[in-house]
């Protein structure tokens, strides 16, 4: 599964540098309309020309299910869209013969230095879930998840888009490893961390918190909304049957899971203190639970 996980990531950061280098094509060519005025593109004078670009054919054909509604990919098309639009506008006043206003120009470079930021924030933020991958679950480790999580604070602060946390156990974990050995416990951790990609969305992020343990952040989710994906996940959970010997037998596995909101008003500590609480809460109340604080 990390195998899997980390060639998807691979081939999104290849994706995103050839669509990079594809815009700069583009741009070189744009740039020899208007300073060497060789005749423009015709697809360029179009009011869909964002679309009809090596990169915007690439961009609304995209299969890539990790991106698809990753909210920088979705900031990186509007930003496209609109230096397009500005495009459109420098190379009609070329083709009409008329000079290019100061404050046009500076709009266009705008717009392409927006679309670039875009780009290469998308790029870096795949690149280190690659680096940050564990390597038994494919989830993300710890070493970046204060930092993506203080990063995710900052933006519910300023957009005031609700963000929910959810801290997950593996129910008597310790048991199946001592029952049935650490390749099967290994194997229970592999299937839980697919259960949760399931159900989670491509831009959500789950790190292994500890060893059974797991930190899911959901940004633009409300605390009702993460409790109902909380429900999901251990409902999932609970219904697997995970083959633990060369007869067939299974063995079932339930976890405990605490929501909370990532609140503004406290800090990132706060709340994983808030979610780890629910979490055993939830363990109290008898296990294969959901409780949200």
């Amino acid at each position: 599964m990390a195998a899997v996980i980390h060639q998807q990531l691979r081939f999104v950061i290849d994706e995103i540098d050839k669509a990079i280098e594809s815009h700069q094509k583009w741009y070189q060519d744009l740039l020899r309309v208007l300073v060497s005025r060789v005749p423009p593109d015709e697809k360029d004078l179009r009011n869909d020309a964002y679309k009809l670009c090596e990169f915007g054919e690439w961009f609304y054909t995209s299969h890539v299910e990790l991106i698809q509604d990753h909210p920088t990919f979705v900031s990186l098309g509007h930003a496209h869209e609109n230096m397009h639009k500005s495009a459109k506008q420098l190379i009609e006043l070329v083709v009409s013969e008329q000079a290019i206003p100061v404050t046009m120009f500076d709009e266009f470079n705008h717009d392409l230095e927006k679309m670039r930021t875009q780009f290469q924030a998308l790029r870096h933020e795949f690149a280190n879930l690659v680096q940050n991958l564990d390597p038994l679950t494919g989830a993300q480790t710890r070493a970046g998840m204060q930092a993506e999580l203080n990063k995710e604070h900052a933006m519910a602060k300023r957009s005031l888009q609700p963000s929910a946390l959810a801290m997950l156990d593996l129910d008597h974990f310790k048991q199946v490893n001592d029952n049935y050995g650490h390749s099967v416990g290994d194997d229970v951790l592999i299937k839980t961390v697919a259960c949760l990609q399931q159900v989670l969305r491509p831009y959500d992020q789950l790190y292994r918190y500890g060893g059974e343990e797991f930190l899911i952040c959901m940004p633009n989710t409300t605390l009702e909304q993460a409790e109902r994906v909380a429900e999901r996940i251990r409902s999932m959970i609970a219904q697997q049957q995970i083959i633990y010997d060369k007869e067939g037998n299974t063995l079932q596995v339930t976890a405990s899971i605490g929501v909370t909101s990532l609140d503004p008003a406290y800090s990132v500590d706060d709340a994983i203190n808030k979610v780890d609480e629910a979490m055993y809460q939830a363990k109290a109340a008898g296990r294969n639970l959901v409780k949200v604080r």
